[in-house]
C-alpha cells in the first residue's frame, strides 16, 4: 500500500478567532511519521471578520489560501495534488462554502475527511443546516472527539455509525506538572499572596460562567484566600453594525450582559479578577500554573473543550460539568458536576480549596488522565483513519 498524501484544511499558528490552537500540533505530529505526506492549507479569510461579534475584522485574516468568499480560491484547494482532503469544521456557517469545496474535491478523486469539532452547534442557525447536511453528506469520513458528540452526529444528520471516527481532541502534555514561575503573578496583576481559580477561553453562554459567578459568591463567604480569576473575550459585537447584528442574532451579547451583571453582585467583584479580551499564549499558561485549578463549567455543549485540554495537559487539575467529552478529562467522579447547579458546583470548589495538600497530589494524576491525549497519539489514529481510505 503506498503511503497517503493529505492536505489538512485550517487555520494554523495562533488564529485569534476561529479553532482553538489545534491544527498546528496535529500538522507537526503528523510530519513525525513515516511516509505520510501533510500539506497544510491555511485560510486567507475563514468568514467576514466584519460580522464576528468578539474582535476587530483585520483578526480573521492570514496569507493562506482558502478565502469563504472566493469560489476560485476553492477550486485551487480542491485541485491540490492529494490523496485525501482532511476539512477541519468549527463553525455551521462555514459548510457554506466548505461543502462545494468537499464536492469539487471528490470530483477530482479525492477522498474527503471532516472532523465535526462541533457537532452540535453552539448557537442554532437554522439557515446553515442544509449546507452542514451537504458537507456532512459530501464526506467519506467524519471525525469527532468522543462518544457523545458521534450519539449526537448520528442523530442530527442520520450519519451510518460506521462513517464516524472518535479521535480525542490533542493536547501537549508536559512530562511533570507545570509549577508557578517568577514573574507568573506580575504578568497577570495578581497578588502572590492569595490562591486562584480559573476559567478561561471565549465566554459564551453556553460554557456557564454566570453559573460559576453564581457558585462563586458562596465560595468567598467560605474561604477568604482564594480569589476567581475569568480570562477570555466576550462576544459583545462592539467591533462594528454587522457584528452587532450577529451577537444580538446568537444572543450572544445578552450573554455578555448578563456576566457583567453577576460579576455586579454585592462583594463579589473584589474577588473576581476579570481579564477580558483576547489574552497571549504566556499569559494563559502563566494563569494555568498558578492556579490551584481550572473550571469549565459548561452548561451545554456536544464536542471537547481545546482549554480544558490545555490545563489538564499542564497538570492543573479541570472541574468540569457532564456535558460533551469534559467528563473524558476528569481525574475521577468527584471532579464531574451537574450542569447548571451552582450549589454542587459551589460544594465541590470549596471541598477542593479546603484541602490544598490533596490538591498538590491530584496534578500528576491530571496527567496521567490526558496523556493519551498526546498529540503523538492522536496522529497515529490519523494516520491509521487515512490508511483506510487509500
Amino acid at each position: 500500500m503506498s503511503a497517503a498524501s493529505v492536505l489538512l484544511v485550517c487555520q494554523f499558528g495562533q488564529p485569534v478567532r476561529g479553532l482553538s490552537p489545534y491544527c498546528s500540533p496535529l500538522l507537526e505530529a503528523l510530519h513525525a511519521i513515516q511516509d505520510l505526506q501533510v500539506y497544510p492549507v491555511d485560510y486567507r479569510a475563514a468568514y467576514p471578520g466584519f460580522l464576528h461579534p468578539a474582535a476587530k475584522k483585520d483578526m480573521s485574516k492570514s496569507v493562506g489560501e482558502l478565502h469563504w468568499g472566493r469560489p476560485w480560491s476553492w477550486r485551487r484547494v480542491a485541485n491540490m495534488d492529494a490523496d485525501i482532503i482532511h476539512i477541519q469544521h468549527w463553525s455551521a456557517p462555514m459548510a457554506c462554502y466548505l461543502a462545494p469545496l468537499a464536492g469539487m474535491a471528490r470530483r477530482k478523486g479525492k477522498r474527503v475527511v471532516v472532523t465535526m469539532h462541533n457537532p452540535g452547534a453552539h448557537e442554532v442557525l437554522d439557515w446553515t443546516r442544509p449546507c452542514e447536511q451537504k458537507l456532512v453528506n459530501l464526506s467519506d469520513t467524519l471525525v469527532v472527539h468522543n462518544a457523545r458528540g458521534a450519539a449526537i452526529l448520528t442523530s442530527r444528520f442520520d450519519v451510518d455509525a460506521e462513517r464516524i471516527h472518535t479521535i480525542p481532541h490533542g493536547a501537549c502534555v508536559e512530562s511533570s506538572p507545570a509549577t508557578i514561575e517568577a514573574g507568573d503573578h506580575a504578568l497577570l496583576g495578581l497578588d502572590p499572596a492569595r490562591r486562584y481559580v480559573c476559567v478561561f477561553g471565549n465566554l459564551r453562554g453556553y460554557k456557564g460562567v454566570d453559573v460559576l459567578l453564581s457558585a462563586w459568591s458562596h465560595v468567598v463567604e467560605k474561604l477568604a484566600d482564594v480569589d476567581l480569576v475569568i480570562a477570555g473575550r466576550l462576544w459583545t459585537g462592539h467591533s462594528g453594525f454587522g457584528a452587532r447584528i450577529v451577537a444580538k442574532m446568537l444572543g450572544t451579547d445578552h450573554d455578555a450582559e448578563r456576566l457583567h451583571t453577576a460579576l455586579a453582585q454585592p462583594g463579589l467583584a473584589e474577588r473576581v479578577h476579570m481579564l477580558e479580551g483576547f489574552q497571549s499564549d504566556v499569559k494563559i499558561d502563566a494563569l494555568i500554573r498558578l492556579s490551584e485549578f481550572a473550571v469549565f463549567p459548561y452548561v451545554r455543549f456536544s464536542s471537547q473543550s481545546g482549554a480544558a485540554c490545555r490545563a489538564a495537559a499542564q497538570g492543573c487539575p479541570v472541574l468540569v460539568t457532564d456535558v460533551g467529552g469534559l467528563p473524558d478529562l476528569a481525574i475521577d467522579p468527584s471532579w464531574i458536576v451537574t450542569p447548571g447547579d451552582d450549589n454542587a458546583l459551589a460544594s465541590i470548589m470549596i471541598e477542593k480549596l479546603s484541602r490544598p495538600n490533596g490538591l498538590q497530589a491530584d496534578r500528576e494524576a491530571q496527567l496521567q488522565c490526558i496523556r493519551a491525549n498526546s498529540w503523538a497519539e492522536v496522529a497515529s489514529a490519523h494516520s491509521a483513519l487515512y490508511d483506510e481510505l487509500i
